[in-house]
This record gives structure tokens, C-alpha cells and sequence, in this order.
């Protein structure tokens, strides 16, 4: 043999002898992992609630059994939970289960129950809570992990839970609110919420009856509003919407792509009704039409409104600057007003001053058309003028003493005038009287002679 093949034999040996080193190592260290969990088996032996729902508490069994030739002592077993399972306060998650027994011994089968809390957001589907066992046995350990299937129902659901208005005046613009609940055990997703009323006698304004919303999260209410009107003619009564709520229903159903894992989605569908009243309230005009000598004060009242309004009375309550005179009432029954109607009542009023803008209040009750017993409160000035005060008032009766206290002042100046005129033209006379006497007692042509 020569030194080139002697190398060669060499190097196949060597070879030879590190293939069999690894088969022999490889097969050790199989012979060691299948002794650390030889004859141990772990088990769900079941869960409460089955199937469990997001957001609740899940109990499980898990029945931890040797069937070996061999006692293991000092044995533990712990849960590990991760997402959708997360750990509840005041719970351990590892548990002492002392000795498991040889196949042969009662002592072999353990019972172990453990609690934990499943996630509010997750979907429906199977999940894997992983379990740990182990032992601290110095001569037969054990180190076992497995994963038991905790099946989850998420149970979507969602509604209405309110809306904002019960009522809606004709011809006025009113904001339009919904309230969708999300009531079920998992998030309400790529949400789509539409309303419409009989006939179309509310229609939305600036917008349509159409609202998406991504996520309602469970045990939250999404709001969403529209602005809305209805026809001023709408006759008043009790009208039906009509609302649809659609979203996406995800089951856990997984299907193995190429890409990866898909998730089956379904739309699902949530009809429902309620009833809008159109109608209601209305609204009042009143003006000052006349006043009469007798301090009758005439005053028109309008329904402005869009809706009728019935057995409507006006009252003039207490107040500062008005008083109803004694005889008359302080109310008026006017009966029934169609919106549009206007009719009259009077009252025996006296005011505090005269002169001056005086503000007057007035009371309107009536039966709206929903039947509700309604009143309304209206303010507005009024001019009292001197000139058109009512006879027999205690400022007329001040007036007329006040004008006739005048009328005698001037007629007392007047007749001192007159007399005063007639002593000077007396006094006159007198003079001119005097004055003639004398002219002919001193220079009588009778008793003087002409010289000669």
C-alpha cells in the first residue's frame, strides 16, 4: 500500500467513525427528550362557558395523567396565557400538583382548574391556550408543553338605542340624531346606518340619509345626525321611519392562501321602525288695534304658526305697568285658531303713566295638535297718549279737574281784563265830563258881552 492510498483509507475511517458518532448522539438526545415527557399526556377535559364570549370569564379543566413505570414528584403545571387570554386578578396561573403515580397507583390522574379573562375585540374562532408541566424531581423530570383549543363565540349585534327628537314642527329645520349601541360580544365594523320616513314627508337637508361608520367597539354607542325638514302642509300625525343598520359580521373562519391566512367576512343586516310625530306646537301674533272712550283696549291675535291650535285662551296676568279695570276680566276665551286664522279680544285696561312706551304682557293657552295643553308668554309696547284716556279713569278725572281748574283761571283773567277795561273807559268818560263843565261855566257866550 502505498503512502497515497494509506491517506485515503485513513480519511474514510475517520469519516466513517464521525457518522457514527453523530447517529449515536442524535440518538441519545432522542432517547433523552422522549424520556422527559414519556407517558405523560395533558388534556382539556372541558371549558365553562363553551363556547366562552369576548369580555367573560373562561374556566378551564385540564386532566394531567402518567401512565409510565415511574413515580414523578414535585410536579407543576402553569398556564401561559397570551392574546385573546389575559390573567384575572386574584387568580395563580401555576399550579402544585405534588406526585403523579406509576400507571399502576390511584395517584397518577390529576384535575387542575385554572381562570383567565378573553379579550372584548376578539372574533369568533378556536384559540390556543398554551399550558406548561414540569417537575422539580431529580431523578425522573419532566418538561412538557402543550396548547389547548378554547373555542370563542363572538356573537355581533347592534341597536338603535335612541333617538333625539320624538316630534317635529312643520317647516322647521331640525337636527335628527341616532344613537346605534353595539350590544354584542365583538367590534361592529364598516358600519352603514340609513333612514326613511313614509312618503317622504321628512327628507334630510345639505345631506344624505346615509351615515358610515369604521368601528363601534363593544358596549359603545356610535351618534350619528342629520339635518332634516318637513313640509309646512304636512298634515299633523303619528308617521313611521323606517332605519337599516349593515355591517361586517367577521367569522374566524380562516382560509389557507398563498398569501397567508384570509378572513371570511359577511355583511349583516339590522332592520327596525319607530314612530315621529309631526305636529305640535305654533306660534301667536298680537297687535294693538284700537283704543275706546270707555278704556276699552282692542287688541288682534294671529296664529303665525304652521300648525292649528285649539280652545285658545289670552289672559292679561298681573303685572306692573297695567291694570284691569273693576268689572272687567282679565281673560278672553277665543275658541279655535287654524294657523293663518286671527281674531280679536278686549280688555278694560288702565296704564300707571301716561305718555310713555309702556311694555304689556299677555298670556296665550291652547291644545296644540298632539293634545298637549300648551302656553306661550308674549311681550310687546305699548304708546299711551292724554289725548285718548278713557272717561271715568282717575287720570281723566285728574285731567278734567286739572282743565277745568284752568278753564276758570283763565275766565277769572278774562273778566278782571273786561272789568279792568270797563273802569279805565268809565274813568275816561269822566274826565271828558269834568273837562266840558268847566269850559262852559268860565267862558259862556251868554254872559259876556262884546265890547263896543
Amino acid at each position: 500500500m502505498g503512502i497515497k492510498n494509506f491517506v485515503i483509507f485513513i480519511c474514510v475511517v475517520l469519516i466513517g467513525l464521525s457518522l457514527c458518532s453523530g447517529t449515536v448522539f442524535a440518538a441519545s438526545t432522542l432517547d433523552l427528550n422522549n424520556s422527559l415527557d414519556k407517558g405523560i399526556s395533558i388534556d382539556l377535559l372541558n371549558q365553562d362557558p363553551d363556547p366562552v364570549n369576548p369580555g367573560d370569564v373562561l374556566e378551564v379543566r385540564v386532566a394531567i395523567e402518567n401512565s409510565g413505570y415511574n413515580d414523578i414528584e414535585d410536579c407543576y403545571l402553569k398556564i401561559e396565557p397570551e392574546y385573546p387570554f389575559r390573567a384575572l386578578s386574584g387568580e395563580g396561573l401555576t399550579e402544585n400538583i405534588g406526585t403523579l403515580g406509576k400507571r399502576s397507583e390511584d395517584e397518577r390522574r390529576r384535575v387542575v382548574k385554572f381562570k383567565v379573562r378573553v379579550e372584548n375585540d376578539v372574533n369568533e374562532g378556536q384559540y390556543p391556550l398554551k399550558v406548561y408541566l414540569y417537575s422539580t424531581d431529580s431523578k425522573n423530570k419532566i418538561s412538557l408543553n402543550r396548547e389547548l383549543t378554547i373555542d370563542i363565540n363572538s356573537e355581533s349585534n347592534a341597536e338603535i338605542e335612541y333617538i333625539s327628537v320624538e316630534k317635529l314642527i312643520p317647516g322647521e329645520k331640525t337636527t335628527l340624531s341616532f344613537g346605534i349601541k353595539n350590544v354584542g360580544n365583538s367590534p361592529l365594523k364598516n358600519s352603514m346606518f340609513s333612514w326613511e320616513c313614509t312618503n317622504d314627508l321628512i327628507l334630510p337637508v345639505g345631506s344624505s340619509n346615509v351615515k358610515h361608520i369604521n368601528l363601534i367597539d363593544v358596549g359603545e354607542t356610535a351618534n350619528v345626525s342629520f339635518e332634516v325638514l318637513t313640509n309646512v302642509n304636512t298634515k299633523p300625525g303619528l308617521y313611521k321611519l323606517d332605519m337599516v343598520l349593515t355591517y361586517d359580521d367577521i367569522e374566524e373562519l380562516q382560509t389557507i392562501t398563498e398569501a397567508g391566512y384570509v378572513e371570511n367576512q359577511k355583511r349583516k343586516t339590522i332592520e327596525s321602525k319607530a314612530g315621529i310625530y309631526i305636529g305640535g306646537t305654533t306660534d301667536f301674533d298680537i297687535a294693538f288695534m284700537e283704543r275706546s272712550p270707555t278704556g276699552a283696549y282692542t287688541f288682534s291675535v294671529s296664529n303665525i304658526g304652521n300648525n292649528g291650535a285649539n280652545s285658545v285662551k289670552i289672559s292679561v296676568p298681573l303685572q306692573e305697568n297695567w291694570t284691569v279695570t273693576d268689572g272687567g276680566s282679565n281673560s278672553a276665551v277665543l275658541g279655535n285658531l287654524q294657523k293663518g286664522d286671527f281674531t280679536i279680544a278686549d280688555f278694560n285696561l288702565e296704564p300707571s303713566t301716561i305718555g310713555e312706551n309702556l311694555p304689556i304682557k299677555f298670556e296665550i293657552s291652547y291644545t296644540s295638535s298632539d293634545g298637549m295643553r300648551q302656553v306661550e308668554e308674549k311681550v310687546f309696547s305699548l304708546y299711551v297718549s292724554p289725548a285718548t284716556l278713557p272717561v271715568g279713569s282717575k287720570m281723566q278725572e285728574e285731567s278734567n279737574e286739572s282743565g277745568l281748574f284752568s278753564y276758570k283761571l283763565g275766565l277769572l283773567i278774562l273778566l278782571g281784563a273786561v272789568g279792568f277795561f270797563i273802569y279805565k273807559k268809565h274813568q275816561k268818560r269822566l274826565k271828558e265830563k269834568n273837562a266840558d263843565g268847566n269850559w262852559q261855566g268860565e267862558n259862556s257866550p251868554e254872559e259876556q258881552k262884546p265890547e263896543e
